[in-house]
Formats: structure tokens, sequence, C-alpha cells
């Protein structure tokens, strides 16, 4: 379990400053009417008035979903392709999380209202493609990080109390 936990940590913050890149990258409609990149949109969700802390929003948010990644996984070794396909899916699932219910809430509006599901509108696309290439990532450099620590013949110490066979 520990070493899918820190696996999980050290793919998530991999994957987590890709995630901020691909935020600095996409940009989003402000208030204003003008363009604001999701790294400032993060800043002000924090009521932050730097962009750096958006870019530490974003990876310490990273580096906690890999975490959990890691901890949520059932199995220790698995092929990168499944890895990373089910890190795809855990950012999907996490978009989902956070556009609908985290980002509304911090900027004080009730989950699923009709305000915030017109705030989402105007940065479903990003914040979609940002949570997939972070979960893509995340799986793969999981997998890698697991195999890496732990190859084929090495140890074994899965789980205590199993033994493995002769």
């Amino acid at each position: 379990m520990k070493l899918k936990v820190a696996a999980g940590i050290g793919a998530g913050l991999v994957a987590g400053v890709v995630f901020a890149v691909v935020m600095r990258l996409l940009p989003v409609a402000a208030a204003d009417g003008g363009q604001i990149t999701m790294i400032t949109f993060a800043a002000r969700l924090v009521h932050a008035g730097s962009p750096r802390v958006g870019w530490l929003a974003y990876v310490a948010y990273a580096v906690v979903l890999g975490a959990l990644f890691g901890a949520s996984l059932p199995v220790r070794r698995i092929t990168r392709l499944r890895a990373a396909v089910l890190g795809g899916v855990w950012g999907v699932g996490w978009f989902v999380v956070t556009g609908f219910a985290l980002v509304p809430a911090l900027l004080g509006s009730r989950p699923l209202s009709g305000e915030a599901l017109r705030m989402l509108w105007t940065i479903t696309v990003p914040l979609l493609v940002g949570h997939v290439i972070y979960g893509l990532i995340l799986g793969a450099g999981m997998s890698t990080i697991v195999s890496a620590l732990d190859p084929p013949g090495g140890t074994g110490r899965t789980q205590h109390g199993i033994r493995r066979a002769a």
C-alpha cells in the first residue's frame, strides 16, 4: 500500500506539472469579457492575486489526487496502458466532482444551480482536457514508478500474511 501511495504522489507531481502547463495554455472567458488562463482562474478561485498561487493550487491538487489514486488501485502491478486508461477515467471523474461541486462551492454558488452551470460552461473544455491529460499521465507514471521500484522477481511483498507460491 505504501508503495502505491508513494508512486501515486510521485506520478501526481509529474502529472500535476503537466496539468498546470496545459491549464496555462488554455484560455477561458473572464467575468469582464476578456480572456484569462485557467491558472489565473484557479488563483482567483482561491482568492489569491498572484497566478503563482494558481500553479501551486494545480500541483497540490494533482499530488493529493495522485495519492488517492495510488491508494484506490486494487492491484499493485498493472500494465502501463491499463493504468493510463484507469487514470484517464479517474481524471474524468474528478473533472465531474471539481466542475459540478468544488468550483461552484469555492465561488459561493450552490452546486448544480443555474448560476453554477452557466459558469461551468465557460471552463468545461479546458478543465476536461486538462483532467484527461492529467489522468493519462498519472496512470502511466504510476505504473512506471511501481515497476521500477518493485520489478518482477523483486521482494513481492504486496500484502502481509500472504506467501508467494513455491
